[in-house]
């Protein structure tokens, strides 16, 4: 029995001793756990984590005292720190929300979508505004069944689908890759097997039918230039025979050493790139009609020219100048960002945003104001039209539709998002209201997650204190350092025997682009050493000249440097740079001698700096005492 109570007793005092302050500051603690999280951010071998810790423990006391001093001197209310705080705020929410709603998990989908290119068809009946939907979905049903009977994918294409474009081509619509399609009707696409249709699918467009025909490994996007030949509106056989007899002239004149530059300004209609050599953005598989991606695809080396050939708009004649493969590795830095890019711009992340408005509407405790609908849209309706408002039964500009936490949503701002979205018809405003409330949620919940996310609440916490450090280090140090020129002068001249210059040489120094120029230059300036300013300003931007003086283990040189006046070194190439430099030394300096002010400014401004945080921290510390508790810190290993 007596075991076990000093077993309790040994794991109360743990816990006791884990929760107990390791030092105070005035009336502020800091605790054990803060401490050591600090310390492990920056791992330290065993051997050296006892020494290791006593320093560290010196340097976060300085730095709470140094914060505590930016806090009470409200240096946070500055214009620039409230700014770089709400910008760092506003950062941070998104990629913690991307990460919550699951971009990882799209990244790697769209990955693993991205090595294949579909071949894909469908079946397909537009529901427009107002139309009869029973009957779009009877007609849809009746496809399906057809399929289901047996009957050639094609054919029930061209007989159901009442698009038609999609009739003309029996539903045929080229390969599709990740990105190429609305994220939902990709989805649908990737799930089928080679020779699989879909269930009848509900787009916003209507309904659809998939059927995956065929595939292949991804073929990446292509970079190209073309020369389009148009042809004019309804163009007879006459006119298109004249544009096609001109293309093959032109045609013949590039493989006869015509650049496609100069054909393209000469020749080409596209007037968006006629002039910059007709080079297109990059085009990727499912952005062009399948003929005309056919025609570009089938170039397999950079340089390549296709032969003239005709789409609906006239004559094009093609020019390959990139290939740009699938990335292969998505662990590929390159890889990933630019998937983690194409993801975040496009509309699958506010999908998966959505799936979590339910939780987020929760937490930031939405409520749904009291208003009959019928006068909200009556007001909407004048609103829309600029008609002149009138009170609909209460409704006005100001009147509260919904509210969060901190913040109520006005009617002002429901006529603003329609609007934005072009929503004119009172037929969509029910399904506008729904998607505005989901909007308003997304974008108080990112302005306001500091209030709902502890990781983002410590990573503000520790930005905005490196930030106070930061504007008090420069209010008491470093602008104080830097400019003060009388309290430097004085530094200088309490402490002038700090700054000797040690025994050395003065030297010109020259950096080349090449070693055969800085060969040459050296040969001239050994010849005339007066004239070097005249030598090197002939060589321009290719050669740079410097004078000073070097203590002898700070000569910016490798080599071994013979204190001699008229000493030349060899040129010497420069490490990551494709430059040469060599030495001409003009003076020896063999004794110590004083440097006047203006030569130990920089390290004068060092030690004055050193020398006003010091005496900023002993006022700190009497301002602040601090007491550190030696038994809790022993216990940190």
């Amino acid at each position: 029995m007596k075991s076990q109570w000093l077993l309790l007793a040994a794991l109360i005092g743990g816990l006791v001793v884990n929760g107990q302050t390791l030092f105070t500051y005035g009336k502020k603690a800091v605790s054990k756990q803060e401490f050591e999280k600090a310390f492990n951010k920056n791992p330290t071998p065993d051997v050296e984590r006892s020494k290791a810790l006593s320093e560290y423990l010196n340097l976060y006391i300085n730095y709470k005292l140094k914060v505590q001093s930016g806090y009470d001197e409200k240096l946070y209310e500055s214009a620039s720190f409230q700014l770089e705080s709400k910008n760092f705020e506003q950062q941070l929410a998104e990629n913690i929300i991307k990460e919550e709603v699951g971009i990882k998990k799209l990244v790697n989908e769209a990955f693993s979508r991205s090595q294949k290119d579909i071949h894909a068809a469908h079946v397909f009946i537009p529901i427009a505004p107002n139309s009869d939907t029973i009957k779009a979905l009877q007609q849809i049903t009746e496809a399906y069944k057809a399929l289901q009977s047996g009957a050639d994918f094609s054919e029930v294409a061209a007989k159901y689908s009442t698009d038609e474009n999609v009739r003309k081509v029996k539903g045929d619509l080229g390969f599709i890759t990740v990105f190429t399609l609305q994220y939902a009707i990709e989805s649908q696409i990737y799930a089928l097997q080679v020779g699989q249709f879909s269930k009848p699918y509900r787009s916003k467009y209507g309904y659809h039918i998939f059927k995956n025909i065929g595939e292949r490994s991804a073929l990446g996007k292509r970079k190209v230039a073309q020369l389009l030949l148009s042809l004019p509106p309804q163009a007879t056989s006459a006119d298109k025979q004249k544009v096609s007899k001109l293309a093959d002239s032109v045609y013949q004149m590039l493989l006869h050493g015509e650049t496609f530059e100069a054909a393209t300004a000469k020749f080409s209609n596209d007037t968006r790139t006629a002039n910059s050599g007709g080079v297109l953005p990059e085009i990727s598989v499912g952005q062009f009609d399948a003929n005309y991606e056919a025609q570009i695809y089938s170039l397999k080396k950079v340089g390549d020219i296709s032969k003239p050939f005709e789409t609906s708009i006239g004559y094009h004649i093609v020019k390959l100048l990139d290939i740009l493969p699938v990335g292969r590795d998505l662990n590929d830095p390159s890889t990933n960002a630019q998937l983690k890019q194409q993801v975040e711009n496009d509309t699958r992340l506010l999908l998966y945003k959505k799936a979590k408005i339910a939780t987020w509407l929760q937490l930031t405790n939405y409520k749904s104001a009291s208003y009959l609908q019928d006068a909200l849209w009556g007001y909407t309706d004048s609103a829309l039209a600029n008609k002149p408002l009138k009170t609909y039964q209460g409704i006005t500009d100001t009147t509260t539709l919904f509210s969060f936490a901190k913040q109520r949503i006005p009617v002002s701002a429901w006529i603003q998002y329609l609007r934005k979205e072009a929503i004119t018809n009172r037929i969509f405003y029910s399904k506008a209201l729904s998607d505005f409330v989901d909007e308003s949620c997304i974008n108080y919940y990112t302005a306001h997650l500091v209030d709902y996310n502890a990781t983002m609440q410590q990573q503000v916490k520790e930005f905005d204190e490196a930030n106070l450090l930061f504007a008090a280090m420069d209010a008491h140090v470093w602008g104080k350092g830097g400019t003060n020129i009388e309290g430097l002068k004085n530094y200088y001249s309490q402490h002038s025997e700090k700054y000797q210059w040690a025994s050395g040489v003065s030297a010109l120094v020259f950096t080349c682009k090449s070693k055969v120029l800085a060969t040459e230059i050296a040969t001239k300036i050994k010849a005339a050493p007066n004239n070097w300013r005249t030598i090197v300003a002939d060589y321009g931007v290719n050669c740079i000249a410097d004078s000073g003086r070097f203590e002898q283990t700070a000569i910016p040189i490798k080599a071994k440097i013979e204190r001699t006046i008229g000493f030349m070194s060899a040129p010497e190439e420069n490490a990551n740079e494709d430059t040469y430099t060599f030495m001409y030394v003009t003076a020896v300096h063999t004794t110590k001698e004083q440097r006047n002010f203006e030569d130990a400014k920089g390290m004068v401004i060092n030690d004055y700096q050193n020398y006003l945080e010091q005496q900023w921290l002993e006022g700190l510390k009497k301002q602040y005492p601090v007491t550190v508790n030696t038994a809790v810190f022993k216990t940190i290993h």
